[in-house]
């Protein structure tokens, strides 16, 4: 039998004043009790109780080992309290990142109504179109969109994001729309460097066939923020995700091109920390997230209609 279960059993027996009591409440014999006692004693070398026909003494160790082991009971606790406590006390703060247009345009409109299920829950969004580590910058739980290159993460795939070729009207009637990929290679592209490669788009064909146009301009930003304004004010044509145009394309601020050839689509995942057990409020973010953008469906559609309003 483990050190700590008898520790349990020699302080009840102590603190009833009786072995009797004690196998009561196990639902065992008194000689069974006994012989955890005696097991205790014969690890520690040391006699702890002065038996008697009908009662027992705590020897000068005895004493002395039940203070001590009242305190590492006592310790042993309060601690499951606290850790049971925090485990359903759905509060504190829960450290998110984001990337930018993604986290302005989907997660801030919807924050309130997770705040209405868990008013203890601070959320410190962190938004940053690159890749954040996760355990350097102390984030709790991240939107990732696009294949994962770190497979420590632990991962759960919420959702689909489509991508669009994308231009402002202004910048259309001076240079003219292309109607097909290959004409972007005459065009100002606006280039976000966050892409794994920055001036090859692939579009794919009515067949499927995949089509990879190599482009080049004369703006490139890490930003998607800049880049949107970057296309917003005509500077050139872009390839993104809808959700970063969601609003001007329905302001007419700009508007989908090459629109027969469809964009390989991107995952759109929750990454946890490696080797770290979600929280009870990492989860219930978590699914709250998931439940919004429909759960193991296709973000497209949600995004789609954002972008068309």
């Amino acid at each position: 039998m483990d050190r700590l279960r008898l520790m349990e059993t020699f302080c009840r027996v102590v603190e009833s004043g009786s072995f009797s009591a004690v196998a009561r409440e196990e639902m065992t014999t008194q000689s069974a009790i006994s012989k955890q006692v005696q097991a205790l004693e014969n690890q520690l070398g040391a006699r702890l109780l002065v038996r008697s026909t009908r009662s027992h003494s705590l020897t000068e160790a005895g004493q002395l080992y039940y203070e001590r082991c009242r305190q590492v009971l006592d310790t042993l606790e309060e601690a499951r309290i606290e850790v049971r406590r925090a485990e359903h006390d759905i509060s504190g703060l829960l450290r998110v990142s984001a990337p930018a247009a993604f986290g302005r345009q989907h997660i801030v409109p919807r924050l309130q109504g997770f705040y209405d299920r868990y008013p203890n829950i601070r959320i410190d969004l962190v938004l940053d179109d690159s890749f954040v580590d996760l355990v350097a910058a102390g984030v709790d739980v991240a939107f990732r969109v696009g294949e994962l290159k770190d497979s420590r993460l632990v991962a759960r795939r919420i959702g689909t994001a489509h991508r669009a070729a994308l231009a402002a009207p202004a910048y259309l009637a001076r240079h003219g729309e292309p109607q097909h990929p290959s004409e972007l290679q005459g065009h100002q592209c606006v280039l976000y460097t966050g892409l794994s490669s920055i001036n090859e788009w692939v579009f794919m064909d009515q067949d499927g066939a995949p089509l990879t146009v190599k482009v080049d301009g004369r703006f490139l930003s890490n930003s998607s923020e800049a880049t949107r304004q970057a296309v917003c004010e005509g500077l050139g044509i872009s390839y993104s995700t809808l959700w970063v145009y969601g609003p001007d394309i329905r302001a007419g601020r700009v508007k989908p091109i090459l629109t027969r050839y469809k964009l390989p689509p991107l995952p759109l995942n929750v990454v946890f920390q490696p080797a770290r057990r979600p929280s009870l409020k990492v989860n219930r973010f978590v699914a709250y997230f998931a439940d919004a953008f429909g759960q193991d469906a296709d973000i497209a559609a949600m995004l789609d209609q954002d972008a068309a309003g």
